[in-house]
């Protein structure tokens, strides 16, 4: 037999049928069942072929992905079976029946998901079993092998750069002792031999051994930017006759960790990486043709993450097909392989030994792998065995890169699922370890711009884009959530990092493609990755919104040079208008000499326009020219241009102020509003901000000036209230901790204070601070003179965060104001006040409501934070499922406190925030037709609102003309009677 002829492809159409009731055909390898459903019984497929003729004796048949447990038979009689099928399982077909010539019928049996032990290691994780594949099925290629009774069962090449000498380690059954000659054969893409080596071998039962080759510097190293492969082909002779061949992709390199980095082929190597969640992807009803069309990948996928510049292809929660990775072989993207460990690890350790043998043995196969994730945000005792699994495998390999022993994994869902827009880290070197940011941008969206199926995206989008979000404004958000981030991680010196995710499921990950999937037609978060990606680019560091038009802004732009030379780097820096494309209002050239494998930082000050308007600064790359690089190297950040305008109602009055607010003084005076003491009878209105609150809530500072002032029908608006905690990130000392988990407040701190005309105040710490502060239904004209995204991001602090990771509540409410409160948490108004027993259940900050007590949903609100906790490490830390439920009777106090006679105060919320919008840190207080109204705000102005009140450094406060405005705005609402205003 020719050497091509000891392997037969089996893919094609099979008969299948469940319960061995064949009634249809499909074509295999694909799916034969709804994904998102267990198979119910065992689904078997059928086929009859006619074996070739030649000179073997023996078959084994390779499954290279056979869901779940296969056992196979021959004419009707079971030969083989075993547990696993998310990786290989091979098969020896031992049966009379099998030799050169044949025609047989060949059947496998799969079983269902639900029949799988518990401590098989190809088990579904119960965490993952809503959003994943379920079914059972051949979803890899098929194959039969053809041997003779002693063959070749393994070989695992290692590369010695230093010396330029292969290592193949190999092993051989040999059932009939025979003296053997083993050849190891290099050959090119034209079948040219470069090397040949042969090693005789004693007739003994079972063979392993070792066989170096000196390459010669005959073979060219592979990398992403020259991915040569070649084949190795090893042959198996007894005398004259072939016993066993044996082929594999081989790739010549070396991968492994140098300090914070990683290394390819002894030089230094950043995983510039898209993430593809193969076996979610598959419930997606468009995936189930597409998921097996290599071309698809190939061109959508492959091809398009390379002309993007990205480096690496991350496959999540499992292994994909092989044809997968081949094409990251062939085209030149290093590859983090995964199993599907998530969320826990039940496998026993015979089954981890025996599926991740296979599994290491395919990676070996393939020279794009390079980083080996045995398990997903799995933790604690669970992870002894696994341990103990990879000490019992590993001395059969080269040095492994293995993720959370080699790597840290880092999952920050910044701006976006869970968490607010953090930036807790300023380098790489904060963490003992290589980092991999492998899962951040979320903001899920299917082909229409649509929200997906995961839980927490509802509340997500609300946080960050308000009500009413549109399409546009979704993608917006997650193309920034995820280059942004991206480009921030880069700049801080990860070792690599991976948006999450080009392809997902509908329920878990949605896809980076706009209408049907077929199509292909990118996203905008495509693009804006480009930056991330290239390996020359340059990066503008930049978190501020607004500025003054015609102001002078110094923007830091830092260079990469990924490549092995050195590189003069040119970059057009240049700001262009939102509404008006490619036509920029001022550009200027910024250039940069790199060394090999080097970053650096330059500053250039530009005017941005002299006019208001909405802008984007862009740093493009002009050159070097990267002829693989198609797609423009741009780095972007949207801002605009506004000059404060005082309401005319302004104009007329004097402010009261007191003189330990220098800030506050300068407002004034920069906005030409006259000013007065707090005192002064003079004043119309009397502003504080922290200075006053400090004074006022620590006894320093008289309440009977506020009282007074109420009673005089003077309105009063204290900014900067309460503590002003800023959370995780902003304590010292902190933030090395949670790399897969979100801030914690085990204890959080509470504060209470009584003010004046009983006014008592309660702030409690929470988690996070906010980044994005939204009107409520009835207060956009709060936003006069702005668009509604001015209060997203303000100048300076880390995010630029607006309020402080700290509620605050008023406890004296009325009726109305019980009402108002409550509706922003989601109740339903109407049946609050016509019900007689609505109810609303708490846990966690998250709410649940119930017409009586409906045992039902109280436990829903349960099993919803479970989830939560369960699903995501960035939520597990914060929320504790298993507290006590909080029961709050709506209706019945809101009676009540309709039936109170004595003078209340009426609250209304004027601007929420947060997950669901659950938080108001703003609230207007009005005590009657009699008395002037007070504002309470938490928004962090201070610093912001005056030229010279800031701080200095990339992430200090600065003035912000937005957070001007919206001071302006909160004292002109002030001025007003409820009557005119809401």
């Amino acid at each position: 037999m020719m050497s091509g002829q000891w392997n037969l492809s089996l893919d094609g159409d099979w008969e299948i049928g469940l319960n061995r009731q064949y009634e249809q055909q499909v074509v295999v390898p694909g799916l034969a069942a709804d994904p998102c459903q267990i198979t119910q019984g065992t689904l078997w497929y059928r086929r009859t072929l006619t074996l070739p003729d030649g000179d073997w004796t023996h078959a084994t048949l390779r499954l290279t992905g056979a869901r779940f447990c296969p056992a196979v038979y021959v004419n009707g009689h079971l030969v083989s079976s075993c547990s696993g099928g998310m990786t290989v399982t091979n098969h020896p077909l031992q049966s009379a029946a099998i030799s050169p010539g044949a025609t047989i019928q060949l059947e496998i049996a799969l079983q269902s998901l639900q029949n799988v032990d518990p401590d098989d290691a190809s088990l579904i994780p119960r965490a993952d079993r809503w959003r994943t594949n379920l079914s059972s099925g051949l979803w890899d290629h098929v194959s039969l092998h053809l041997h003779s009774s002693s063959h070749i069962t393994r070989i695992i090449p290692s590369y010695d750069l230093s010396a330029d000498q292969l290592k193949i380690s190999w092993w051989l059954s040999q059932s009939e002792p025979m003296p053997t000659i083993l050849t190891f054969t290099i050959l090119d893409t034209t079948d040219r031999q470069l090397i040949t080596i042969q090693e005789k071998l004693l007739p003994i039962e079972a063979e392993t051994g070792q066989t170096m080759l000196n390459l010669q510097h005959a073979c060219s190293l592979w990398s992403p930017e020259h991915p040569v492969c070649y084949r190795l082909q090893a042959t198996l002779r007894s005398a004259e006759r072939i016993l066993d061949v044996a082929e594999m992709t081989l790739g010549l390199k070396t991968f492994r960790t140098d300090g914070l980095r990683f290394l390819l082929n002894e030089q230094p190597v950043h995983l510039r990486a898209g993430t593809v969640v193969w076996q979610r992807w598959l419930r997606d009803p468009e995936a189930h043709q597409l998921a097996f069309d290599t071309a698809w990948f190939e061109q959508n996928i492959i091809l398009r993450l390379k002309q993007h510049g990205a480096n690496t292809l991350r496959f999540h929660l499992g292994v994909p097909p092989e044809a997968l990775l081949d094409l990251c072989d062939q085209h030149g993207l290093l590859v983090q392989t995964e199993w599907h460990f998530f969320h826990g690890m039940e496998a026993s350790l015979e089954s981890l030994c025996t599926q991740w043998r296979q599994w290491l043995d395919l990676c070996f196969r393939h020279p794009s792998i390079c980083l080996i994730h045995p398990w997903n945000e799995t933790e604690g005792v669970q992870l002894q065995t696994a341990l103990q699994a990879l000490e019992r495998l590993t001395p059969d390999y080269p040095p492994l890169v293995i993720s959370h022993r080699d790597v840290l994994h880092l999952h920050k869902y910044w701006w976006s699922l869970f968490e607010n827009v953090g930036l807790y880290y300023d380098a790489a070197d904060q963490f003992p370890l290589p980092i991999m940011v492998d899962e951040f941008g979320g903001n899920y969206l299917d082909g229409q711009g649509e929200p997906g199926g995961y839980p927490a995206l509802t509340e997500s989008f609300l946080r960050f884009l308000g009500h009413n979000h549109t399409a546009s404004l979704r993608l917006q958000l997650q193309t920034e959530a995820n280059s942004q981030i991206a480009e921030y991680w880069r700049r801080l010196g990860a070792a690599g990092f991976s948006p999450f995710c080009i392809l997902g499921s509908p329920e878990d990950g949605c896809h980076h493609f706009l209408g049907p999937l077929q199509a292909a037609k990118p996203k905008p978060v495509w693009e804006a990755l480009t930056a991330a990606y290239a390996p020359l680019s340059c990066s503008l560091e930049v978190w501020d919104r607004n500025y003054l038009p015609g102001q002078q802004v110094s923007l830091p732009v830092t260079f990469f040079n990924e490549t092995p030379h050195p590189q003069y780097l040119e970059a057009n820096i240049q700001i262009t208008c939102e509404d008006v494309a490619d036509q920029p209002s001022s550009s200027s050239l910024l250039t940069c000499q790199l060394a090999p494998y080097a970053q650096d930082q330059c500053t250039i000050t530009l005017q941005v326009p002299d006019t208001e308007g909405c802008w984007r600064f862009c740093a493009e790359l002009q050159s070097p020219v990267q002829p693989a690089i198609t797609h423009p190297v741009v780095s972007s950040w949207r801002f605009r241009t506004l000059r404060p305008q005082v309401p005319a109602s302004l104009q007329t009055i004097t402010i009261g102020l007191s003189p330990a607010e220098p800030e506050l003084q300068t407002f004034c005076l920069e906005q030409q509003l006259k000013t007065c003491a707090l005192t002064d009878p003079t004043a119309s209105l009397l502003l504080g901000s922290s200075s006053t609150w400090e004074a006022l809530s620590h006894g320093a500072l008289d309440p009977a000036i506020f009282e007074q002032a109420l009673l005089l029908k003077k309105s009063i608006l204290l900014l900067d209230v309460g503590p002003q905690k800023l959370g995780y990130g902003y304590t010292p000392g902190s933030k090395g901790d949670f790399l897969q988990g979100s801030p914690r407040v085990n204890r959080p701190e509470k504060w209470e204070y009584e003010l004046f005309c009983g006014l008592r105040l309660c702030f409690q710490e929470v988690a996070e601070p906010e980044s994005c502060l939204h009107p409520t239904h009835e207060t956009a004209h709060l936003w006069s003179h702005l668009d509604q995204q001015a209060t997203w991001l303000w100048n300076g602090l880390r995010g630029g965060l607006i309020v402080p990771a700290v509620t605050m509540e008023v406890q004296n409410l009325n009726a109305d104001s019980f009402l108002s409160l409550w509706q922003t948490r989601g109740a339903d108004g109407s049946a609050m006040q016509l019900e007689a027993h609505y109810v609303a259940y708490e846990l966690a900050g998250f709410y649940a409501f119930a017409h009586g007590d409906d045992p039902q949903v109280h436990q829903h609100l349960r099993e919803r934070v479970q989830f939560l906790v369960a699903d995501a490490p960035a939520l597990a830390a914060s929320l504790d499922p298993y507290a006590p439920i909080q029961s709050y009777p709506l209706s019945q106090r809101y009676r009540e406190l309709q039936q109170q006679s004595e003078q209340t105060m009426v609250l209304t919320p004027l601007a929420v925030c947060g997950k669901q919008l659950a938080r108001t840190p703003l609230w207007q207080i009005d005590s009657g037709a009699h008395a002037g109204r007070l504002l309470l705000s938490q928004l962090m102005t201070q610093g912001r609102i005056a030229h010279g009140s800031g701080s200095p450094g990339l992430y200090g406060l600065r003035y912000d003309p937005a957070a001007v405005q919206f001071t302006l705005n909160l004292i002109h609402h002030c001025l007003q009677s409820s009557r005119e205003t809401l």
